[in-house]
C-alpha cells in the first residue's frame, strides 16, 4: 500500500465509489442533513478538483496495487483575529474502503495529513465527525486528537 498526492487522471470510478460510501455513512448518522441519492458523480469530481493544484488545499490517496482504497482531503484555514491560533489545518474528509479498514490505512493517511500541515508551518488541525460515529471518534482519539468544541443541533420541526 502506498500514499501519494492525488492528481488529475486518477481513477474517477474509485474516487466516486469511496465518496458515495463516505456520504452514505454520514447519512446513516444523521439522515436529515444528507441526501446521498441526489449526489451526482459530477459534483463529486468537481469537489475533488478543488484540491488539485491549489496552495491552500491538498488531497492524498491510498493505493493498494493500483486501486484507490482511501483518501484524505485537507484545507489550510485562517481564523478570525479573535482566535489565538489563526492558521489551522482542517481534515475535510477521510475515507477508507470498508473492506480495507483496520489495516493501518487511515493511520497512514492521517500521518500524511500531519506531515502536510507541518510542512506548511501549522501546529494545529481540526476535523468534524458525527458524535454518533463511535468508530471514527475512537480512531481519532487513537491519533491523539481530542474534542475542541461541540456543534449542537436544534430542530424546530416545521418542515423544509
Amino acid at each position: 500500500m502506498r500514499i501519494r498526492r492525488m492528481r488529475r487522471g486518477d481513477d474517477s470510478h474509485d474516487l466516486i465509489s469511496l465518496s458515495r460510501a463516505f456520504f452514505a455513512e454520514y447519512e446513516e448518522h444523521h439522515e436529515a442533513f444528507f441526501q446521498i441519492d441526489t449526489l451526482t458523480d459530477e459534483a463529486i469530481l468537481d469537489y475533488f478538483a478543488l484540491f488539485l493544484e491549489n496552495e491552500a488545499r491538498a488531497a492524498f490517496i491510498a493505493l493498494l496495487e493500483e486501486r484507490m482504497v482511501g483518501y484524505v482531503t485537507l484545507v489550510m484555514q485562517t481564523r478570525p483575529d479573535y482566535w489565538r491560533v489563526q492558521r489551522v489545518g482542517h481534515v475535510s474528509g477521510l475515507m477508507v474502503d470498508a473492506a480495507h479498514r483496520r489495516q493501518g490505512i487511515g493511520t497512514r493517511l492521517m500521518e500524511e495529513a500531519q506531515a502536510y500541515f507541518r510542512e506548511h508551518g501549522l501546529r494545529y488541525y481540526t476535523l468534524y465527525t458525527s458524535i454518533k460515529n463511535s468508530a471514527a471518534l475512537a480512531f481519532y482519539e487513537r491519533q491523539g486528537m481530542e474534542p475542541l468544541y461541540s456543534h449542537l443541533l436544534g430542530d424546530l420541526e416545521w418542515g423544509e
